[in-house]
């Protein structure tokens, strides 16, 4: 059998897993935060006593196209949206720190502030909490903001600033 059937394998195997790519990223284009994953590849010529014309297909580092997608008026108070580069500090449950662009945060039944996932959201002094029954805003740079059940509008009280990290 011809050796150089590897190198149509190759250009095959390439052409699968890009496939796999594009299907992915429009099964989840209307995810929120989702990132479009990018494939990378590189012709590499064949070394030996065949022809110098015939080349093989070989995959470098695939990425992901962090430029930030449309972003969606949701009307609620608790969803944010970061523009530019920056990420959301979450806390994971074994206490590690990791990153988000997904804003649609809550309010948990013991008062921490938290994504749709239940990760809580890192604020300068570690997680966010909110007092019981209060209303909660969140300022364009980030500041959290609670007031609390018949307190007037000038009652608010700062609870936390939103880390984000670039």
């Amino acid at each position: 059998m011809d050796r150089m059937i590897y190198t149509a394998l190759s250009g095959a195997k390439q052409i699968l897993d890009q496939q796999a790519a594009v299907s992915n990223n429009l099964a989840n284009a209307s995810t929120t935060a989702f990132k479009a994953q990018v494939n990378m590849y590189r012709a590499v010529p064949v070394v030996g006593q065949e022809a110098q014309t015939r080349a093989f297909t070989l995959a470098s580092t695939p990425g992901a196209d962090m430029k930030a997608g449309p972003l969606s008026y949701t009307g609620r108070n608790l969803d944010v949206a970061l523009q530019g580069n920056g990420w959301l500090a979450v806390q994971m449950p074994d206490g590690s720190e990791a990153y988000t662009r997904a804003g649609s945060l809550q309010v948990s039944p013991d008062g921490q502030l938290q994504t749709s996932l239940g990760l809580p959201v890192m604020g300068d002094g570690g997680p966010i909490g909110i007092p019981p029954g209060s209303t909660v805003s969140i300022g364009t740079d980030g500041t959290v903001t609670a007031r609390g059940p018949g307190e007037a509008a000038n009652g608010l009280a700062q609870v936390g600033k939103l880390r984000v990290v670039t």
